[in-house]
């Protein structure tokens, strides 16, 4: 689909009211973008919109959305979708918090899985037909480093018999990593699909999750070597944005504020079809999502 000049651009980011995200919103704002700003808090989401709007003056909404809940994403596509117009530019997921103990949503699953990558990956396919309306469209995983060797618990995503936090995050952000692979793959005219990672980001949701003295250890930690969120968001708003990086995907971008730090995603066949196995547990959630 052809895109007129000056054709308005728009993008979605999830998490964007507060922290990394609230930063990539304002800065795809200031570039010209209407922005819509997802969340679970409407309060925090609504005040997060009248600190935007002098940042966006092509437009700021938020829209309310759990990416833990099947149910939330499907009225968050549903509310979407008409005020899109058929078109998506930019699709941002924020990392999100880590949960520290077990906790399973109301559809079953262990919070983090649901959180860091499962609603992430529901929502991206959701909307890759408006943004393959874009002439160049593209989605941006912002996430953690993940271990060279991916870790995905097919017999038990949700950690029932074995839970750490550890576990969590290497198995969710294997999850991402070869999710960003396979997308780019199915997907070789486009959208553009790449991951990046946040950093040391002071004063973020990821700390105030913390129990006390964990917090009390990260804070101090991120306060002597971490990075604002305005700087946190430079590779991701290029990577949403930049015409420069039009056919980059596939890569995983692995130090903030430097675009050169990237290695493209390569992971053996055998890694990339245990995810297919693990994602074919939702494929009905999949379609009744693309059907909405």
């Amino acid at each position: 689909m052809s895109e007129g000049k000056g054709m308005l651009r728009t993008a979605v980011v999830t998490g964007g009211n507060s922290g990394v995200g609230l930063a990539v919103a304002e800065a795809l704002g200031k570039k010209g973008y209407k922005v819509w700003i997802a969340g679970r808090n409407a309060e925090k989401g609504a005040a997060a919109v009248v600190r935007l709007r002098p940042h966006c003056p092509a437009g700021i909404a938020f829209l309310q959305l759990d990416v833990m809940l099947f149910s939330s994403i499907e009225q968050f596509v549903r509310t979407l979708r008409p005020q899109l117009g058929g078109r998506l530019d930019a699709l941002v997921h924020s990392m999100g918090t880590v949960a520290t103990k077990r906790r399973v949503s109301a559809d079953g699953l262990e919070e983090n899985w649901a959180t860091q990558f499962l609603g992430r990956y529901l929502l991206t396919e959701a909307l890759t037909l408006e943004l393959s309306k874009s002439e160049d469209g593209r989605v941006v995983f912002v996430s953690a480093n993940a271990p060279k060797k991916p870790q995905l618990f097919e017999d038990d995503p949700s950690l029932e018999k074995n839970f750490s936090t550890i576990r969590a995050i290497a198995q969710n952000q294997s999850a991402c990593r070869l999710y960003e692979q396979m997308y780019a793959d199915e997907h070789p005219s486009g959208p553009a699909i790449n991951g990046a990672v946040a950093g040391l980001v002071r004063d973020t949701g990821i700390i105030r999750a913390q129990p006390g003295f964990a917090r009390a250890i990260f804070g101090m930690m991120f306060h002597l070597f971490g990075i604002t969120p305005a700087q946190s968001a430079t590779n991701i708003v290029a990577l949403a944005s930049d015409p420069a990086l039009k056919d980059i995907s596939g890569y995983w971008f692995s130090k903030p504020q430097d675009l050169e730090k990237r290695q493209k995603l390569a992971y053996d066949e055998t890694h990339v079809a245990s995810l297919r196995r693990l994602l074919d547990r939702y494929a009905g959630v999949r379609n009744t999502l693309l059907s909405v």
